[in-house]
Parts: structure tokens; C-alpha cells; sequence
């Protein structure tokens, strides 16, 4: 038979390949996405103060990207299933690079917002999703694991990068931190990447790690039954309990905008025409150190939240996202406290992984990998897109108020009907399945492409 042409998916002795390309999607998160997702709140008052904007344009400069890498996720989604990993890997990368060394050198307002736009086509759109998807495609056991401690690279980044990036911008400004993280991209992400990514194992003669056996057979004890029948982007995008899968994630995108862009800002204060609006008070440096223990938190959240996916399944993973972000949200509104913001990193650093580790995660465990790109690049953008619509909010609300209360009012809202939505899709997505099954769709094997009925 075929497959016993193949190596073996568990090699005796041997160090799995796929585990590599794990490494090399966790350099990509640590590096480029980081620099413009997790540090880029850093930069918040300084670019406000020096270009003389308002937090809410700077805000809108930050949702551009992410609302062009809604419509970016889209095409990327489809690329990931059709191009090299390697190849869209190196142009993000490279990307990435081009970008921050421009972003150095902005003066007018209009130069950051087509560096935001150029940013989300490629950066925010390109290396989260490339990642998850490729890395997706090469387990079947341990799935979200791999996933997570790949996707944890934004943890593991921001722990290293938002104190160095701190340090660069208090002794050089905010145009140095720039460069520097532009050499780290370059010279950390960019070697790995071109020796390692490979889109498939079968490009490398391999099966996927745990090809063959259940979920329940060996590591992975989910009580979600994986998924071997055919549903894919044609029976999808009419489902409607897809559509409440897309909800969710609009929803938890809006509460990732409003926290990621404004977290730090509601610990210290905000410059607006001039006049300084104090909301928690605190340092910079002492902002600084509770954003790197979020950051740090997150390494540990991310592969807990995918462990957590795999052995008690679906419905608690979403149940703990949904309680851990509203309550974030809550201790949000004490900035002016210790434990407030404090609190508020500890649950979020929980609940931020359902923007990043879920939707590949729970798209592979509810409608399989059949089109398993595009359905994910699908989900991804709608996300980004709740992101964008945070973002921009965020901006808005506090321009009004002058106070960020209303923003983590919005969070808090966003945080429950995203809960709702996503537990809602879980029996639905069963019944789809079910009835694929019952119509006779073709089974799908475990890269998610049809085998063919005799």
C-alpha cells in the first residue's frame, strides 16, 4: 500500500520533523508577529506625543492593519493551501524587516498608516495564520499542543522584546527600537524558517504525527471525535452554525483590539493636544514590567489552552477563555490600583489565546481539514476584523470620555457573547457532521484530501 511507503508518523528513536517546523513557526511568532502585535502598544504615547496626533488616530493607524489583514487572511488562507511554506514564510519574514526599519523613519501620520496597511497584508495576516495552518497539517495527535507552543512564540517574544524594546526607546527614542527590532527579525526568524518549513509531511515522504490512530487511542483524550468525513468551504459558508463560529470569533477579536492597543496606556497616562489625561498613574517602567508578565503568562496560557483542547475538548476550553476575558475586563476599570491591572494581565493572558491558539484548533476539531486553509484564513479574517472594529472603538470611546471605563465595558460584552456563540457552534457543528456522514460525503484522510470511494 502507499502508506506503508511512507516513514513512519511516530519514528522509533528518531525526532519527529514536524517538531522543527513547530520551532521554526515559534521563531516567526517570537519575532515578526510580536514586534507588531505585542510591542507595538510600547510605542502608543511616544509616537502620540511626537507626532502630534490623538490615541484615537494612532488606534485607527493599528486597526488598518488589521482590518486589510481581514481581506488578507482571505487570500493567505488560500496561498498556505496552494504555495511553498517555505517561500510565503521568507516573505513575511523579509517583510517584516522592510517595515520596521520604515516605520523609524515616519514623520507625518499618513507614512504610519500605509506602514500599518503594509504590515497587516503580510505581517499580521501572514505569519499567524502560516504558522497555525502549516503546523496543523502536520499532526493529527497533539494537535493543538504543537499549535500552541508554536503560537506561545508571541509570549515567548514579548517576554524578551518588550524590555529591550522599553529600554531602547527610554536611551535611544522610539525610531532606534524600531531598527533594533528589525535586526532581531532578520537575523532570529529568517535562517531556521528557509531550512525547516515544509507546507506538508508528504513533501518530505512522511505521514502526520499520529496518522492512523484516534484521538482517544493514544495521547489526545478529547471527548470531540475527530472528523473523517468531507465538509469543507462549499457546505460551510451555508451552515449557519458556521456563522456563529464566525460571531465568536468577531466577538473575541473585538476584546483582543481593545486590550492589546490600550492595555498599557490605562496603566500610565495619555497625552491628548497638549494636555496629559492620567488614567492609572503608573510608570512606564513599571507598565513595562506587568506587560512582560502578561507576555510571559501567555507562553504558559497558550500551550495550557491547547493541552486543554485536547483532553477535555471544545465546550471547557471555550467555557475558561469566555470567564477568563470577561473578568479581565472587570479588574480593567481599577488602573489606578496594583491588583487591577495585575489581575486583569493574569486572565487575559488566558483569554487572548482564543484569538490565536482556537480558531485553527477548533476549525480542525469541528469540521475536520478539508479545506482546512481557506476555512481557517475564513475564520482568521472575520476575527481580525472584530480587531480592527476594538481597535478602533477603543480610540473612540476614550477620545469621548477621556477615560478608558467604556472600553472595558464593550470588552466585557464582547467577552460573553463570544462564549455564547462559540459553545452554540459545538452541537451544531455535530449535526453537520452527522449529516455529511448520512449523505454519503467521502471520507478525507488525515491531510484533509478526499479518498477516493471504490
Amino acid at each position: 500500500m502507499a502508506d506503508e511507503t511512507k516513514k513512519s508518523a511516530r519514528p522509533k528513536g528518531a525526532f519527529f520533523y514536524g517538531w522543527w517546523v513547530v520551532i521554526g513557526g515559534l521563531l516567526i511568532m517570537a519575532t515578526c508577529y510580536t514586534a507588531f502585535v505585542n510591542c507595538i502598544p510600547l510605542f502608543q504615547t511616544h509616537i502620540v506625543r511626537d507626532l502630534g496626533i490623538t490615541v484615537g488616530q494612532f488606534n485607527t493607524g493599528v486597526s488598518l492593519s488589521t482590518v486589510i489583514a481581514v481581506f488578507a487572511s482571505l487570500v493567505i488562507g488560500r496561498l498556505t493551501d496552494r504555495c511553498p511554506a517555505r517561500a510565503l514564510a521568507a516573505f513575511a519574514i523579509l517583510t517584516t524587516v522592510v517595515v520596521l526599519v520604515l516605520m523609524s523613519m515616519v514623520e507625518q501620520v499618513w507614512q504610519f498608516y500605509a506602514l500599518c496597511v503594509i504590515a497587516g497584508m503580510v505581517v499580521v495576516a501572514g505569519t499567524r495564520l502560516l504558522v497555525s495552518v502549516v503546523i496543523s497539517n502536520w499532526f493529527t495527535l497533539k494537535r493543538g499542543l504543537a499549535v500552541s507552543i508554536a503560537l506561545s512564540g508571541s509570549g515567548v517574544g514579548g517576554v524578551l522584546l518588550s524590555p529591550v524594546t522599553s529600554a531602547v526607546i527610554a536611551s535611544a527614542g522610539w525610531r532606534a527600537a524600531f531598527l533594533v527590532l528589525a535586526g532581531i527579525c532578520l537575523i532570529a526568524a529568517l535562517p531556521l524558517c528557509l531550512a525547516v518549513f515544509v507546507t506538508r509531511p508528504s513533501d518530505k515522504g512522511l505521514v502526520p504525527y499520529g496518522a492512523g490512530l484516534s484521538e482517544q487511542a493514544k495521547v489526545d483524550r478529547s471527548p470531540d471525535a475527530p472528523v473523517t468525513v468531507s465538509v469543507g468551504w462549499s457546505v460551510l459558508r451555508k451552515n449557519a452554525g458556521f456563522w456563529a463560529l464566525v460571531f465568536g470569533f468577531v466577538m473575541m477579536g473585538v476584546a483582543n483590539g481593545a486590550f492589546i492597543t490600550n492595555a498599557v496606556a490605562n496603566m500610565t497616562s495619555v497625552t491628548v493636544n497638549g494636555t496629559e489625561v492620567v488614567t492609572g498613574g503608573h510608570s512606564l517602567m513599571w507598565a513595562g514590567t506587568v506587560w512582560s508578565f502578561y507576555l510571559g503568562l501567555v507562553i504558559v496560557a497558550k500551550v495550557s489552552l491547547g493541552a486543554i483542547y485536547d483532553r477535555f475538548g471544545l465546550t471547557v476550553g471555550t467555557s475558561l477563555g469566555t470567564v477568563a476575558s470577561t473578568l479581565a475586563a472587570v479588574f480593567l476599570c481599577f488602573a489606578a490600583t496594583d491588583w487591577g491591572p495585575i489581575l486583569a494581565c493574569v486572565f487575559f493572558a488566558f483569554a487572548t489565546c482564543m484569538g490565536t491558539v482556537a480558531p485553527p484548533v477548533v476549525v480542525a476539531k469541528q469540521y475536520g481539514k478539508k479545506d482546512f486553509g481557506t476555512v481557517t484564513g475564513i475564520v482568521t479574517a472575520f476575527e481580525l476584523f472584530g480587531a480592527a472594529i476594538g481597535s478602533v472603538a477603543s480610540g473612540l470611546l476614550f477620545d469621548a470620555y477621556l477615560s478608558f471605563v467604556p472600553v472595558w465595558v464593550m470588552m466585557g460584552v464582547a467577552s460573553v457573547l463570544m462564549g455564547a456563540a462559540l459553545l452554540a457552534s459545538v452541537p451544531a457543528a455535530r449535526k453537520l457532521v452527522a449529516r455529511r456522514r448520512a449523505e454519503g460525503a467521502p471520507e478525507i484522510d488525515e491531510e484533509g484530501l478526499e479518498v477516493p470511494q471504490a
